[in-house]
């Protein structure tokens, strides 16, 4: 892993990185990015190995790396399966203490903001602190093929402002408020796991905030709203309202 100050990267053009959701929720996430080139970085490895495998077609060639954003197991629970197939992990220190890798020879721990090359340089990347309950919670910026993403999931808010567009975002959308207290006030949701949601994850409307006033949207083809609670938002009803305000295509899972 060789770390390297930041730049910036020569676009290409015509080349395009494409996001891929397998799982994404507060049971399990697990992401791919794929280069023009068929390489593929992971993001999340919170599946059990037989599902991780299945969701990549049980073909780990090509795969470059795994980015951990935190230690909690749905977005951790293969962490030792995926380093045991001779996949380097990477996360902060904090995290792999946490998840009990530490002296593991694939965990490398990382210092944010500045960038990382990752195998043989089809992917870069930068971390950010983020704002979780979580040891040394993590966002990133990943580069490739001249483009830039932006990977933001399990953070009550993001406090990073970006000076250059993102071509994909993929951004924690994790519940309604106004929902959520409906539930409250029904006592069909704990109290306790929902002043969790207010003080570690996203809501809708911090999201829409978030990308309207912070984020360079000019070159942006895709937003990917992650960890959307199906009991706790409207997937279908926030997907047609980001569509509708930022006119970029919306993916959710």
């Amino acid at each position: 892993m060789s770390a390297l100050r930041q730049t910036t990267v020569r676009a290409v053009g015509y080349l395009e990185m494409k996001l891929t959701q397998h799982y994404s929720s507060s049971r399990s996430n697990l992401y791919t990015v794929t280069a023009d080139s068929g390489r593929r970085l992971l993001i999340e490895c919170g599946v059990q190995w037989p599902k991780l495998q299945k969701a990549l077609n049980y073909d780990l060639s090509g795969i470059e790396g795994c980015l951990l954003s935190h230690d909690h197991k749905d977005h951790s629970k293969a962490v030792v399966d995926v380093m045991r197939a001779g996949i380097d992990v990477y996360g902060s220190e904090e995290t792999f203490f946490a998840c009990g890798v530490i002296d593991n020879r694939r965990a490398n721990a990382v210092i944010p903001k500045l960038l990382y090359e990752v195998g043989n340089g089809d992917f870069r990347f930068t971390a950010y602190a983020s704002k979780h309950d979580a040891a040394g919670p993590l966002i990133y910026v990943v580069q490739c093929d001249g483009e830039s993403l932006l990977f933001a999931t399990d953070t009550s808010h993001i406090k990073q402002r970006f000076n250059y567009p993102f071509s994909i975002i993929a951004i924690e959308c994790s519940y309604n408020i106004n929902i959520l207290q409906e539930r409250v006030d029904a006592k069909t949701i704990n109290e306790t796991v929902a002043k969790r949601l207010l003080n570690s994850h996203m809501e809708k409307k911090t999201t829409m905030k978030y990308l309207s006033e912070f984020c360079d949207l000019s070159k942006c083809r895709q937003i990917h709203l992650l960890h959307l609670s199906g009991d706790n938002l409207d997937k279908k009803a926030a997907k047609k309202e980001f569509e509708k305000k930022f006119f970029v295509e919306v993916i959710t899972k």
